[in-house]
């Protein structure tokens, strides 16, 4: 079988991210055998001596480092769980694979308009609340946002952030909430982009290079 070359081989060490930790732990493990490009054998993490129990059905991401080529990742879910011998998940990767530049995660604190949406349940009606919110700080990766609306984790929000005079249309998931004690606002969410174009997201990170360019010039960092 001919795999991807952005893709790992049998024995890789990888890192798995559970969806909603707000621990933003990332825990060791290792691929054990390719089924085939959507399907993997993978060691179960363990953190602190003790086994971390992911669940079938459950979504997580993979993390893993290609030598001279960089840090990949994509999402996968949970298919099977087996204790025999040892501590082994059989996952599916359920999204597209996606090449990482460490540029992406690093946030600029920053008060940017953002108009968000969220489709809410209320019965059998599903109704679409909108909100006008702000940034704390922004990524090529995620924001964290100000708002009253009480979310929880792992909602998924479509927002429209305004940078320059663009409109840049992204949609996120809440990884986490934190009640805050502010003026306009209730509530802190960590948001991470589940599906942004990758011209806004480098629409994104040119805004934040240039923002810290003209706070050096101007002597504030």
């Amino acid at each position: 079988m001919k795999m991807q070359s952005d893709l790992f081989n049998i024995g890789s060490k990888i890192e798995i991210e559970r969806i909603g930790d707000d621990k933003n732990l990332l825990y060791p493990s290792q691929i054990l055998d390719i089924i085939d490009e959507k399907n993997f054998l993978i060691s179960g993490p363990i953190y602190k001596n003790n086994l971390v129990l992911l669940h079938k059905e459950e979504d997580i991401y993979l993390f893993y480092i290609i030598e001279n080529k960089g840090k990949y990742s994509f999402k996968a879910k949970v298919l099977e769980r087996d204790y025999t011998s040892i501590y082994k998940l059989k996952v599916q990767r359920i999204s597209k694979i996606n090449r990482i530049q460490q540029r992406e995660f690093f946030r600029f604190p920053v008060c940017l308009q953002v108009k968000k949406e969220y489709l809410a349940k209320d019965g059998k009606k599903i109704i679409n609340i909108k909100e006008n919110c702000e940034t704390k700080d922004i990524s090529g990766n995620g924001m964290k946002l100000l708002c009253n609306f009480k979310h929880s984790v792992g909602d998924k929000v479509r927002c429209s952030i305004k940078i320059y005079h663009k409109e840049i249309k992204v949609e996120g998931q809440v990884l986490r909430v934190g009640e805050i004690d502010a003026f306009n606002y209730k509530y802190s969410l960590g948001i991470t982009f589940t599906d942004i174009d990758e011209d806004e997201r480098e629409l994104i990170i040119k805004f934040i290079f240039e923002q810290q360019r003209i706070m050096r010039d101007k002597g504030l960092i």
